[in-house]
């Protein structure tokens, strides 16, 4: 199934204190509409996923890291789910996303999007090689998430997080010093895939990207910690 992407030029930068408003006005849409809904926020490292509890309409994503907004699992059945997709492209522009992701869309649904500015992006395909460390590299995105990079695109998102335990590997002196900075816990990474990354990632190559990125990630999360106390 094609995935489809709406890119945005927001005027603003990304509303992360708006996201409890911005749910409660999706449910107070779909019920003007007539449905019932409560939407529950799941919040995760890096994102937030609105659940709508709502047949037909899905759940979004909300990457705080990417400034996507991800709709997965809506059905254009009627004119209740076309105007809520509108809906939702509105206030995605309104948070300050760059643009808004759909999955799993159906052959019959690419002209409705196409409409709205879609365009329909390649499938990602396996990486048939081995993790080469030389093309490991790691960027910002927003704030303190990360981003892992192979051959300058990108594969994994990376939030830090307080650990009970340190992974295997080195521990540099730059994750010495943010954890002596923050209490003195284990720290680490949540990972999880790019929403733009071009591959699909093997399990042993997804443990390679995070065992050859640590260290720099560690050293890049170190400079913007201390440009963030300045």
């Amino acid at each position: 199934m094609p995935w489809i992407e709406i890119a945005l030029s927001p005027h603003s930068e990304w509303n992360e204190d708006g996201l409890e408003d911005w749910a409660l006005a999706l449910g107070a849409f779909l019920t003007e509409k007539g449905t019932g809904s409560n939407p529950q926020i799941q919040m995760l490292p890096g994102y937030n996923v609105v659940q709508l509890g709502e047949a037909g309409i899905g759940d979004l994503t909300l990457s705080s890291a990417e400034r996507l907004v991800i709709i997965d699992g809506l059905s254009l059945k009627g004119n209740v789910e076309c105007d809520f997709a509108r809906f939702v492209v509105r206030f995605a522009l309104q948070m300050g996303a760059l643009g808004v992701c759909i999955s799993n869309a159906s052959s019959s649904e690419k002209s409705f999007w196409r409409k709205l500015g879609g365009v329909i992006q390649p499938d990602p395909v396996p990486l048939e090689e081995p993790i080469c460390r030389e093309k490991v590299g790691v960027r910002q995105l927003a704030r303190f998430s990360l981003q892992v990079t192979y051959d300058s695109e990108p594969v994994l998102c990376l939030e830090p997080i307080a650990c009970n335990a340190h992974a295997p590997g080195l521990i540099s002196l730059a994750q010495r010093r943010l954890e002596k900075m923050y209490g003195g816990s284990p720290l680490g990474f949540a990972s999880r895939v790019a929403v733009h990354c071009p591959w699909n990632i093997s399990r042993d190559q997804w443990t390679d990207l995070l065992s050859f990125s640590r260290l720099e990630a560690f050293d890049l999360l170190e400079e913007i910690v201390k440009k963030a106390q300045k």
